[in-house]
């Protein structure tokens, strides 16, 4: 199972499901049908489903910062198709409220996978990297609620 991943969706151009396991861009790919596995030379960097809409509609386009269980078991399932490696279900986003000079912001921490298909080193996060208002406004997101620090940004209650 691969636990270390970042899902991007592009439904408004052509429907591709791309799922990224290293930070390294693409040279290559091999065609498996509705997939591609991606390469960075020899190494396989992630896998592309092209015209995913066939398996699941997702209105939202960009990054999927905490995918749902039953995302990924659709995922997984076009996956086992091609006798590929399936994804681990993620437990937390990586996006963390956490306390700077008495602000609560949200921190993207290390090894997280970001919007512009990079792996943070630790940073807080802006409105940009969260998709928040305009999305070319870099400016740090400060959280005006009253959110206890160390609670993942994405993770809603399930009942």
């Amino acid at each position: 199972m691969i636990n270390n991943y970042g899902i991007y969706n592009n439904h408004e151009l052509d429907n591709t499901l791309l799922i990224l396991f290293s930070e390294l861009k693409p040279t290559r790919s091999v065609e498996l049908g509705e997939v591609d596995i991606l390469y960075h030379e020899d190494e396989r960097v992630g896998y592309k489903i092209k015209n995913f809409i066939k398996y699941a509609k997702i209105k939202y386009s960009g990054i999927i910062y905490l995918p749902a269980n039953p995302l990924i078991d659709v995922i997984n399932t076009v996956l086992e198709r091609f006798d590929l490696e399936k994804l681990d279900y993620k437990h937390g986003s990586g996006y963390i409220t956490k306390k700077c000079e008495d602000k609560m912001m949200v921190f993207c921490e290390s090894g997280t996978f970001m919007r512009d298909y990079q792996i943070s080193k630790g940073q807080y996060c802006s409105y940009y990297d969260l998709y928040i208002k305009d999305e070319n406004d870099k400016r740090l997101f400060e959280i005006d609620e009253n959110i206890k620090e160390n609670m993942d940004f994405f993770l809603s209650e399930v009942k």
